[in-house]
């Protein structure tokens, strides 16, 4: 497994409520993204990133793979009350939360568990020859693995048309870790293949760039992983670069 991480405030915002943690050793990727417009979203993102990676950290040796799910739910969980527990020891620090996703990877599978709207990608590389067809295809070579929890999305999937909906209710999340009551994540299970390359954002990509912009970016498969989250930053930023920006880029070598 190799990885690159790149993060940036933005143009707009002073501060980075985004936090990142990465261990290849373990095969362990997270991000928080602190929540806009609360208190201290940047304690709540590294509190919560630090305390779900020393969660795993400690048991994932002794914890099979069918019972990941447990053990991450219970280590996001832990980290919401941590949140919870140091908001109501100062009012700096009330109503503070953030957006949480995490991924471990085991040999040729990820296993992923998010609250909020920061998002992982599936981004496959056929190494195809370039017809017409297969360059429909690679238009669908980015893969959306999760589902942002907003009220948005909750009234879309109930099948109110998009143009019906309020924009803002696209950033109203409908869960977190840290205020309100404890998450329960969404798990997913994927099938990594060599070469496949998972991507780990916050919404300050997703909202200044579609996803056919994201994969026309990972599609120079020239470029390191470095360069490939750097030029996702730059590419944020040229759009607007409204929000703090992070990435988590992974490949299956």
């Amino acid at each position: 497994m190799i990885s690159a991480q790149a993060t940036h405030p933005g143009l707009v915002r002073k501060n980075n409520e985004d936090y990142i943690r990465i261990d290849d050793d373990l095969g362990i990727y997270m991000l928080g993204d602190g929540i806009g417009g609360h208190n201290a979203g940047e304690v709540a993102s590294a509190l919560a990133v630090e305390t779900v990676y020393s969660v795993l950290r400690s048991n994932i040796a002794h914890t099979g793979v069918d019972s990941y799910f447990e053990l991450m739910v219970h280590a996001m969980q832990t980290a919401h009350w941590e949140i919870n527990s140091k908001a109501i020891t100062s009012s700096s620090f009330a109503k503070m939360g953030t957006t949480l996703i995490v991924a471990i990877l085991r040999e040729n599978k990820a296993y992923i568990v998010h609250s909020g709207d920061s998002r992982c990608y599936l981004f496959r590389d056929e190494h195809q020859p370039r017809t017409a067809a297969s360059l429909k295809r690679e238009r669908n070579r980015l893969r959306r693995l999760t589902n942002d929890h907003t009220v948005g999305e909750q009234r879309l999937a109930s099948g109110i048309p998009i143009e019906q909906i309020p924009k803002k209710k696209f950033h109203t999340l409908t869960q977190s870790v840290g205020p309100g009551d404890p998450p329960y994540p969404d798990f997913r299970i994927v099938e990594f293949k060599k070469g496949d390359l998972l991507l780990i954002c916050s919404d300050g990509l997703t909202d200044m760039l579609t996803d056919i912009e994201i994969e026309a970016v990972l599609a120079n498969r020239d470029a390191c992983l470095d360069t490939l989250a750097g030029n996702l930053i730059d590419a944020a930023n040229i759009n607007g670069g409204r929000d703090n920006i992070s990435v988590i880029l992974v490949m299956l070598s």
